[in-house]
């Protein structure tokens, strides 16, 4: 029999939605970084932006190819993690404990 959590579920099942939270923030932070700088180069629409990844293998998360809603789901992400007035603050990684010298800018502000 499974450990279960307080909230009912079990724990491992928890863990898993964690790891998957985590993973998703870094592969959001990759792909706007990405997607951010073809957008400076001029290449803005999503279709572009997509067919672009989709032909040089970038992976895409959680699916098999890259679509232009994918491409403007991660561009509207971006922006608000990064916007100037700090509407979303920025989270910690599971790869960066609290003590990390690795933290991010608002975390050590």
């Amino acid at each position: 029999m499974a450990w279960v959590s307080i909230e009912g579920m079990p724990s491992a099942d928890k863990a898993s939605r964690d790891l998957d939270r985590a993973l998703l923030a870094i592969f959001l932070e990759a792909a706007g970084a990405l997607i951010d700088q073809l957008v400076e180069a001029g290449i803005g629409d999503p279709a572009d932006i997509a067919q672009r990844l989709n032909r040089r293998g970038f992976p895409c998360f959680g699916r098999p190819r890259w679509g232009a809603s994918t491409v403007a789901m991660v561009q509207r992400r971006w922006a608000l993690r990064h916007a100037g007035d700090g509407a979303l603050p920025r989270q910690e990684s599971a790869c960066s404990p609290s003590d990390s010298v690795l933290r991010s800018a608002t975390a050590s502000a």
